[in-house]
């Protein structure tokens, strides 16, 4: 294709002009943090929003989460192409949350998007969209693993007017209260999202005023075509070929089985295409997504590791095709569950265009292409839901935002960040433990980084989140919990090592009020009573009463490079640090620390030990592998896989090819 012509305008006034637009989109955020009530919001940054031409194309998006680039656009593409224009007016506020039609993550992601006239003409849309803590359904949180099909999910609302010329409708006002579990809080967060929206308008209208409506459409137009230019030229860095990887959504809410996502990338010049078209078929559990979610979840990797410096826009787009197949998990069609798939499946596509991407990358001439390439991060968002009556006796969905806390891939040139959260959430934020105890049955017993969970590598992966809590000023209730990096390690880049998978346990008379009651302050589940539960990848309806434990360990990003050329000063300040164990620094990257140091002379002995054997493996087809208690190697991806301390040997098999491609060895720890 060819790229636009350079404009003649002055670069300074369009960036300054495209400077204001990213600031009003994220002036929408301050305004959603400020007026909502919710730590899903205020604390953990779980929401987006944007802001679209008349015809609904994107002119920016603020990054608080990319993967909802695709949703944003199709809800207002689909309220243009359901809605009258003349029925289209100011003040009107329309409402979405339906995968299907708008595009939504899941259903109890809720969107609002508001028309913005100057005059009697309409000139953009705004979006605010979030995480709210219920929206109906049979889960409390409305993730719903034992669904088979949406509509036991939650309410649906397909881009529908819930104000008219600025008056709230109350008869759709009412159908939202009557249908969820918490309508205060919810009903504030709409209100903080129709207030952001509200301020959108008014800034709009103040940038038409100082440019005039001609310049204002004018210099979007030129703004989109820059960024076009832009993506383009870094594009045209890269090797052009067609490259092919598969990453494994796992456990579907019913059935423990792995669903292939498969991507075929092909660049062609100054052209990217995605194609997924060949991904596993839709299934009856949760975790398939929406089209619009594949396409910000293709997205998301592109802007942080090919584009992080480019604009958002609809020009970013215009040199990216994402090819899908309708009735597959990365496009699903009714009647099929959704509510977990941005999180599943959506992660899933992420991964795999990091690894693709990485391999072109590395390939590029340029030293800024090559710098960006990224391991996997952990990309599974630790999804735990509590319902239980709080002090009061009132019924309360407890959505514990600290499931974002997995580890960042590792880079040709740092370590991969600690509790990184997921690629496409780049403003993901922790929520503050006491905000979480005060609004919600929950008493936190510890919090800190997940030891050994960081793929090993000259630079590591980022390490995960270890956490437990326990009920507190409650009668107890319900806990489920659903993980999309159970079982399949995100890989590493490089000769790096896999990160860790993520899991929960649920200890069950574990005793830790009485302990605090008698002044003790547990900080493992070894000085608790009971016998911890690991869970499965997605299990619900567990009964979690007074002083039962449960705990979540969150998995780290993949490594990069060959973990014993790691520098050995390295290892040891990770293992003061508490990241790594002392035997995952000697097993894993060949150092020997004594006394929170390097051994010089037992480090160096100890990596050629470790050469010597890797050339002892045998090999079967391109795969060298050496099945025991050290680690296995894929060399088509040309990295191993990593060691770690804590459970035991697990390998996984291509399910097509039968070969090795993953194992991971959990060493008791002093073993």
């Amino acid at each position: 294709m060819t790229a636009p012509e350079i404009t003649t305008d002055d670069p300074v006034t369009i960036e300054i002009f495209s400077k204001a637009l990213e600031n009003i989109a994220h002036e929408m955020g301050v305004v959603m943090m400020r007026a909502s009530g919710s730590p899903v919001i205020a604390e953990a940054v779980d929401f987006s929003t944007f802001i679209a031409d008349a015809e609904g194309d994107i002119v920016c998006y603020a990054g608080y989460i990319t993967m909802y680039l695709g949703t944003a656009r199709q809800a207002v593409k689909h309220i243009l192409a359901t809605t009258p224009r003349e029925q289209i007016r100011p003040g009107d506020v329309f409402i979405c949350n339906d995968p299907f039609t708008t595009g939504n993550a899941h259903q109890v992601d809720v969107g609002v998007v508001r028309p913005i006239f100057a005059g009697d003409e309409l000139v953009a849309w705004c979006w605010a969209e979030a995480h709210v803590n219920d929206f109906g359904g049979f889960a409390p949180g409305s993730m719903a693993p034992m669904a088979t099909e949406t509509y036991g999910e939650a309410l649906r609302l397909p881009g529908i007017k819930i104000a008219s010329e600025g008056e709230i409708i109350d008869d759709i006002w009412r159908i939202i209260e009557t249908n969820i579990r918490v309508p205060d809080i919810v009903l504030g967060d709409i209100r903080s999202f129709i207030a952001a929206c509200n301020r959108c308008d008014a800034r709009i209208n103040a940038l038409v005023e100082q440019y005039g409506i001609d310049t204002y459409r004018h210099y979007i137009e030129v703004a989109k075509d820059l960024a076009e230019q832009a993506v383009r030229d870094r594009i045209r860095e890269l090797p052009n070929g067609v490259y092919t990887a598969v990453e494994y959504e796992e456990h579907n809410g019913h059935t423990n089985d792995i669903y292939p996502v498969r991507c075929t990338m092909t660049v062609a010049d100054d052209q990217l295409t995605f194609d997924l078209s060949e991904s596993a078929p839709q299934t009856d559990g949760f975790v398939n997504c929406s089209q619009a979610i594949t396409l910000g979840c293709v997205a998301s990797p592109l802007l942080m590791t090919l584009f992080p410096d480019l604009p958002i826009n609809q020009g970013t787009l215009r040199a990216i095709e994402v090819i899908t197949k309708p009735g597959t998990i990365c496009h699903v069609e009714m009647p099929a569950p959704v509510s977990s798939g941005h999180l599943e499946t959506g992660l899933r596509v992420c991964r795999v265009v990091t690894r693709l991407l990485g391999e072109v990358q590395a390939a590029s001439g340029n030293p800024f292409i090559r710098d960006h390439v990224m391991a996997a991060w952990q990309d599974s968002w630790c999804a735990g839901f509590f319902y239980a009556p709080d002090e009061n006796g009132a019924l309360v969905p407890f959505p514990d935002m600290n499931g974002g806390s997995g580890g960042a891939g590792a880079q040709p040139i740092a370590d991969g960040m600690d509790v990184g959260g997921a690629l496409a959430q780049p403003q993901n934020s922790l929520p503050d433990i006491e905000i979480n105890e005060f609004a919600y049955p929950v008493l936190y017993l510890w919090r800190r980084l997940n030891q050994n969970s960081g793929g090993p590598g000259q630079y590591r992966g980022g390490a995960g989140l270890d956490l437990a809590w326990t009920p507190w000023y409650t009668t107890g209730g319900q806990e489920h919990t659903m993980l999309s990096c159970w079982q399949v390690p995100p890989n590493g880049a490089f000769g790096g090592y896999p990160g860790s998978s993520s899991h929960f346990t649920l200890t069950n008379g574990a005793g830790a009020d009485k302990a605090l009651a008698s002044g003790r302050i547990p900080a493992t589940l070894e000085e608790l009573d009971g016998q911890a539960q690991s869970l499965q990848g997605k299990q619900f309806g567990m009964i979690v009463l007074p002083g039962d434990v449960m705990t979540l360990n969150s998995g780290g990003g993949g490594g990069y490079g060959d973990p014993i050329q790691r520098e050995a000063a390295l290892v040891a300040e990770d293992v003061r640090a508490g990241r790594v164990s002392e035997l995952a620094a000697r097993v894993s990257y060949g150092v020997v620390v004594v006394d929170g140091q390097p051994d010089a002379a037992a480090t160096q002995a100890r990596r050629a030990e470790i050469r010597e054997e890797r050339r002892s493996w045998a090999r079967e087809g391109e795969f060298a592998v050496r099945r025991g208690p050290a680690a296995a190697r894929l060399s088509e991806l040309d990295q191993w896989c990593a060691p770690r301390d804590g459970v035991e040997l697990a390998e996984y098999a291509d399910p097509e090819t039968g070969a090795l491609v993953r194992t991971q060895l959990h060493v008791a720890e002093g073993a």
